[in-house]
């Protein structure tokens, strides 16, 4: 049997070009494939259940989601106080931190509670705050009712479940306090109150500025006020005043904090 040499080169040559045409053809498609996978492939953010963008571990840590929740500190109460106003009325105040540099919680909920001598509680409120990157701030509640009764113990309990964490930088008040004038004794001419001249040092106006003052005697909290600043202008200086129903003895030392409101 004799074979055609032409017909094996036209045969090998014609398989040749489709080899060449379907590589061609796969070629194009993935192009295609890829091109459009690079383009329409969705960033990498901290809610897509992937480990990626350095990520420590599943949409957590790194430098662009919030940190793994074994990182998150909780919002740390320092002490909590009852302050009596008048027969069966009480403020509470509470000095709080929040310990997580970066973090903030814009709203969470919380409880305060009275309890009297035989561990009975006898007043319970509930309110919600806020907390800023690496923040020592005060809770204050005025004027809750306690029904006569005294109370001898009081609680501050966070809702953790309420608290949902952003990552933020903390951002100061640049806020100077040029002269302080107290006023609180019996002998002083009435309202009892505290007054401090302040002034906007920041090159930002502020606005809905909260003013929280602490009254110390050594290491005994004896009252807390507070006020509101609707306003500063740049540079602007302002005298604030914080009143209490009746005086206060043995203040040694005042302590004002600011916060903004978000």
């Amino acid at each position: 049997m004799k074979i055609s040499y032409t017909n094996h080169m036209a045969f090998s040559w014609g398989f040749k070009k489709q080899l060449l045409f379907f590589g061609i053809f796969a070629f194009v498609i993935l192009l295609i494939v890829g091109t459009g996978v690079y383009f329409f492939w969705p960033d990498p953010t901290c809610y897509d259940r992937r480990q990626n963008q350095s990520e420590e571990s599943v949409d957590c840590g790194g430098p662009n989601c919030l940190p793994c929740q074994s990182q998150i500190k909780d919002i740390t109460t320092l002490w909590t106080r009852s302050l009596k106003i008048s027969d069966g009325v009480y403020d509470f105040a509470a000095m709080v931190e929040n310990p997580n540099q970066f973090l903030n919680a814009p709203r969470f909920s919380y409880l305060i509670k009275f309890y009297d001598a035989n561990n009975i509680l006898i007043a319970i409120k509930e309110s919600a705050s806020y907390a800023e990157p690496g923040e020592k701030f005060v809770i204050f509640e005025p004027n809750i009712s306690t029904q006569h009764r005294i109370p001898i113990r009081a609680d501050l309990e966070i809702d953790k479940k309420t608290i949902n964490w952003n990552k933020t930088e903390s951002k100061p008040l640049q806020i100077d306090i040029l002269k302080t004038s107290k006023f609180l004794g019996a002998g002083e001419l009435p309202p009892p109150r505290f007054e401090a001249d302040i002034k906007n040092q920041s090159r930002a106006v502020y606005r809905n500025i909260d003013a929280t003052a602490v009254l110390w005697g050594g290491e005994l909290v004896l009252g807390v006020s507070r006020t509101i600043i609707e306003h500063m202008d740049i540079d602007e200086t302002k005298t604030i005043v914080f009143t209490w129903p009746s005086p206060i003895e043995g203040v040694d030392r005042v302590e004002i904090i600011f916060r903004q409101k978000p």
